[in-house]
């Protein structure tokens, strides 16, 4: 089975915590930001889409109807709740 908890990542500069201060520091995280980001969404979509392949006996187990189900894969990618 797939894991569908969001994991809080380290940050991926730390050696320096000085060179991250200032509008420098923000121009440095800016990209691993994004990234970041990105990476959610694609991981909420595979999630989405993951729920509705479930079976009605799976989503029973997890005490989920299918519509609740269809109603938390059909909110919009930018909804970080599911």
């Amino acid at each position: 089975m797939q894991q569908t908890a969001f994991r809080k990542t380290q940050p991926a500069l730390t050696a320096r915590p000085e060179l991250f201060s200032g509008v420098a520091g923000a121009v440095l995280r800016a990209p691993v930001a994004f990234f970041d980001s990105l990476s959610a969404l694609q991981r909420q979509a595979e999630e989405r889409a993951h729920l509705r392949r479930l079976t009605d006996h799976q989503l029973q187990d997890m005490g989920l109807t299918r519509s609740q189900a269809e109603e938390m894969a059909r909110k919009p990618r930018w909804s970080r709740a599911i």
